[in-house]
């Protein structure tokens, strides 16, 4: 794992506030569900959640699917004793420390739904993940992903280019980029919506990215601070407000399409 991949999980490890500040990650959360009901999964399906954070995805998949099982996991060991504060272990949920991106499932399970809301635009290499997670479905199963796209905190990188200034936030993929991904026996769709979220000002936008955990930068170094200052000045002139391009990602491994198993799938914990 890498130092900066690292830094986000101690970010997200130390985010106490997060359920106060997560209004959009909860808004999100509840669309994917509706999605993900809609899709025609097996009844009572096996269901694996990357990157379950504080519960807001779990609680609603529970309500609408009634699983027979729901591993939630997580990378960071404190949101995951935040959603086992808000749902504790028993009735099929279990709860798991580990990277979405090296999933370390043994006996290795097939699921029937794979979902993550909000956590995969954190993830080195989406492209791969999305293969490695799709062979993880069973014949008929779904990968249903929201994530954020090309034209995210647009409004914030607005302000740092009227100053010069390279905003150190994530460069999100594409549209065509997230429908180029390749998963071999499976059919992908994506569809973009934006969401807007309002602030009072630029200083509360950023304090709101620390208190979910987000605020780790992507390469580039701070602004100093006349520069952070001119920056939010700017922003908060076009009205203090923050666009969420999310990108709702559908992969169905095709019936009767069973997955080759990886040698990256190590054994961690068993799953029924």
């Amino acid at each position: 794992m890498s130092s900066w991949k690292q830094a986000v999980a101690r970010a997200f490890d130390g985010a106490e506030g997060y359920d106060r500040a997560a209004g959009i990650q909860g808004r999100v959360a509840a669309r994917l569900a509706e999605r993900i009901a809609a899709l025609p999964l097996a009844p009572a399906p096996r269901v694996l959640e990357i990157g379950c954070g504080t519960g807001f995805l779990t609680a609603a998949l529970r309500e609408r699917l009634a699983p027979r099982s729901l591993l939630a996991t997580d990378i960071a060991p404190g949101m995951i004793d935040r959603a086992r504060a808000r749902a504790p272990e028993g009735g099929g949920l279990r709860y798991l420390v580990m990277d979405g991106e090296r999933p370390c499932l043994a006996p290795v399970p097939r699921f029937d739904l794979i979902a993550s809301s909000l956590a995969v635009q954190w993830f080195e290499d989406l492209p791969g993940s999305v293969e490695t997670l799709s062979r993880l479905l069973a014949p008929g199963g779904w990968l249903a992903l929201a994530t954020l796209a090309d034209g995210t905190f647009a409004e914030w990188r607005r302000a740092h280019l009227a100053q010069g200034c390279a905003p150190a936030t994530p460069a999100y993929p594409t549209p065509a980029s997230l429908r180029a991904i390749a998963a071999p026996g499976c059919t992908l769709s994506v569809e973009t919506e934006p969401l807007v979220e309002a602030h009072p000002d630029g200083r509360a936008f950023l304090s709101a990215l620390r208190a979910i955990g987000a605020g780790t930068p992507r390469g580039g170094r701070p602004l100093p601070a006349g520069a952070l200052r001119r920056v939010l000045r700017d922003f908060d002139a076009a009205g203090a407000r923050v666009t969420y391009r999310v990108a709702t990602c559908l992969v169905r491994r095709e019936p009767g399409q069973a997955a080759e198993m990886s040698t990256r799938m190590l054994p961690r914990v068993a799953c029924e």
